[in-house]
């Protein structure tokens, strides 16, 4: 299940974008104000599962104030929005440095639904002639960043608890590692002929390994044009192929001497993922595949009408 119980009023929530005012869907902050007098870094770290995060305020290199939480490792953080609030209620002017670039293109976009993000903008509105924002690359040797990670990796463990909204992200991502792992245990608990089989060449469930030629599916099934299966429904009266051996998927990608222009390497059991892995990136031997089981179903076919 989710990592504990989320109550719904701790989850953010979207906003129609008609109903968010014109003029604060679109936040124009400059990048730096020339006649700043603070220069502000921002920073997260994630250390072990702990999520801390840091706000370093400093006039002329000296450190002047720090702001410093402790978050759950589901929380999404705009660390500027503090100094955002900060510049605003000292009537100051500064210029925030940090590498979340992805907080600012999220608090740049005016197609941003959440409610979270969407405050978080109008923060920045109010502090718009007081605030430049600026992405730096992180680990990048400026003194004022590498004193923020510091501070950050601090909170991680020992900060003050900071409460925050959780983003629907992070429901999505545990809803779909829960799918794939109910799923994985239905498919590895599935007991069957063609579920061993399969196993044999995908272990557990994987959603990078998308099967889209039905040739493919034949193979690791066993379920097609093969006198094995199609004796298994009347429709042949015998599993044997012609040749007298069963005729199973594995006969014609492997043994018959009638497919021996379109054989395959038979894998060994370790090497069995490998195997398919290679037979879907490589067109010239789905091709040899493909042909196997064409000519097993014009055998299946003479078969059916003797």
């Amino acid at each position: 299940g989710l990592a504990g119980t989320i109550e719904l009023n701790k989850l953010d929530h979207y906003l129609l974008l008609s109903n968010i005012v014109t003029d604060a869907r679109v936040l124009n902050l400059p990048e730096r104000l020339d006649d700043n007098i603070f220069e502000v870094y921002a920073d997260g770290s994630k250390i072990a599962g702990g999520v801390g995060f840091s706000v370093c305020i400093l006039n002329k290199e000296i450190q002047q104030k720090t702001i410093c939480y402790k978050l759950e490792p589901n929380n999404t953080v705009f660390q500027a929005e503090l100094a955002a609030d900060w510049a605003v209620e000292n009537s100051t002017k500064i210029n925030i440095f940090t590498d979340g670039k992805s907080s600012i293109d999220a608090l740049k976009s005016h197609r941003i639904k959440s409610n979270f993000v969407n405050s978080i903008k109008n923060k920045f509105l109010l502090a718009e002639r007081l605030v430049g924002l600026t992405w730096v690359k992180s680990h990048a040797a400026i003194p004022g960043d590498e004193l923020a990670d510091q501070f950050a990796k601090l909170e991680t463990t020992n900060g003050e608890l900071m409460n925050l909204p959780v983003p629907y992200s992070y429901l999505k991502l545990q809803s779909k590692r829960n799918l794939l792992e109910s799923w994985n245990d239905c498919y590895t608990q599935y007991q069957s002929a063609s579920g061993t089989r399969i196993r044999a060449y995908v272990p557990h469930v994987d959603e990078k390994i998308l099967i889209f030629n039905k040739y493919i599916l034949y193979f690791l099934t066993g379920y097609g044009p093969f006198p094995c299966y199609l004796s298994r429904f009347k429709i042949l009266s015998s599993p044997y192929c012609e040749c007298g051996a069963i005729g199973g998927p594995d006969h014609y990608v492997f043994e018959r001497h009638y497919t021996n222009e379109f054989h395959l390497g038979r894998p060994t059991e370790n090497a069995k993922l490998l195997w398919l892995e290679n037979i879907l990136s490589c067109k010239i031997n789905r091709d040899k595949l493909i042909s196997c089981f064409k000519i097993s179903e014009a055998i299946c076919d003479r078969l059916c009408s003797m």
